[in-house]
């Protein structure tokens, strides 16, 4: 499927209220987390978050889980595993919303394409600059970086396939890559409780950008042709958002 067929599905979910999953490829779905029920919408206006989010009513309407062979999805697994088996064409295909399967991959690089779009779809769905979105470095337009201000939220992840792709074709070995590119990002966060892919960003406030050692990677920056995947679905989802009401983490978190 097409990203936007894959958003359409999520969508539909929550506005049917229905928790059925939604089949990507073999044992790959998304589990529909429906009315504020994910860690997207309680955790959208704890901590640092709540000075970001106040004018955000909607934060986590649209979360979902992706769940593969393994259980739930993991950036930094999802990387380690795909370097080698999933060439950067093929990533690049997948970063501007074309189907997975037209390229004629085996198995196991369909499979892992299949997981880098879901994860793909995620940054799009649930990061951005809406209300039903929690702020993203990449993509808000009040930074003062270029980079950052007209990125778009799916720009986050595929830096670290372009770097690697990057470092292997310098000679890097693709344990050597992994260790150099993602390693020193995997830190804890706070908010997730656990450890995560940190964006390399340096810089604090609207000030930040991307670190130099990814400034040449960021995808967006490089194609020219980049647009938000829900840019063409935003009028059905501010529908729901004025059916499903305010948050009641909103409530609880201003009221």
């Amino acid at each position: 499927m097409r990203a936007d067929e894959i958003i359409e599905l999520v969508i539909s979910r929550h506005e049917e209220g229905s928790s059925e999953s939604i089949g990507i490829q073999g044992n790959l779905h998304l589990e529909p987390v429906l009315e504020y029920g994910g860690k997207m919408a309680r955790k959208a206006y704890q901590s640092y978050r709540k000075n970001w989010h106040h004018d955000r009513h909607h934060c986590g309407i649209l979360d979902f889980k992706i769940m593969n062979s393994s259980g739930k999805m993991e950036h930094s697994k999802l990387l380690e595993r795909s370097l080698g088996v999933v060439p950067i064409e093929a990533v690049r295909h997948v970063y501007h919303g074309h189907d997975p399967c037209e390229l004629g991959l085996d198995d196991e690089a369909l499979s892992l394409a299949c997981e880098i779009q879901c994860s793909f779809i995620e940054q799009e769905v649930n990061w951005g600059i809406h209300s039903f979105q929690l702020r993203t470095h990449f993509g808000y337009p009040d930074m003062t970086n270029e980079q950052l201000a007209n990125a778009v939220p799916r720009d986050f992840f595929m830096l670290y396939f372009e770097r690697c792709a990057n470092e292997i074709g310098a000679g890097a070995s693709l344990v050597e890559a992994f260790q150099t590119v993602a390693e020193p990002q995997y830190l804890p966060s706070f908010v997730a409780s656990k450890m995560v892919l940190m964006p390399p960003i340096s810089g604090s406030g609207n000030g930040r950008k991307i670190r130099n050692d990814f400034s040449e990677f960021v995808y967006s920056d490089c194609s020219g042709d980049s647009e938000p995947w829900v840019n063409q679905h935003l009028e059905r989802i501010i529908r729901l958002c004025n059916q499903k009401g305010i948050s009641p983490y909103w409530n609880r978190a201003y009221e």
